[in-house]
């Protein structure tokens, strides 16, 4: 192992703790879970700074260390489609274009996030729908209302963040 790799390691370990710290610190909770934080935030700054596999390696540990810290668990596809799978969808911003182009790989990301969550409403918390209303509408309604400020918090700070290269390219050979 090189000395480039051990850099990368240490980065994708600090950057998923950074994410799992920032998901206990929530600007808004929702009652039958999730929460807009910015927890996002590092999973996205990791696949940009070291592509996809790194960003949804990253994403994908975060899953896991939510899942161990405060399990909600009914299923074992359910604990799939709301744990390892929505953080690690989130690597996708750092493929091709994506990572270039940060603003369409963090709403790539946070649409596939939302995609996973939406799936597990449907098929797994359709009981929480209001009598009369279709669960893909409740389920999409209800994720979308964390899911969309949590994404545009993110978008901005990736934006403002852009204006200092280094932060995006990691700085040693």
């Amino acid at each position: 192992m090189g000395n480039k790799d051990l850099r990368i390691m240490m980065e994708t370990s600090l950057l998923v703790g950074a994410a799992l710290l920032l998901s206990f610190l929530r600007l808004f909770r929702m009652p039958q879970g999730g929460s807009v934080s910015l927890e996002m935030l590092p999973i996205f700054l990791l696949a940009f700074r070291h592509g996809g596999k790194m960003g949804m390696l990253g994403g994908a540990m975060l899953g896991f260390l939510k899942l161990l810290l405060s399990p909600y668990i009914i299923h074992p596809i359910q604990l799939l489609l709301d744990y390892p799978v929505p953080f690690l969808v989130l690597g996708v911003a750092g493929f091709g274009l994506l990572r270039q182009y940060r603003l369409l790989g963090v709403a790539t990301g946070a649409l596939l996030r939302y995609v996973t969550h939406v799936v597990a409403g449907v098929v797994f918390f359709a009981e929480y729908a209001p009598e009369g209303t279709p669960v893909l509408l409740y389920s999409a309604g209800y994720n979308a209302s964390y899911l969309i400020p949590e994404a545009v918090i993110t978008a901005v700070i990736i934006v403002l963040l852009g204006r200092r290269r280094e932060i995006f390219e990691p700085q040693y050979k």
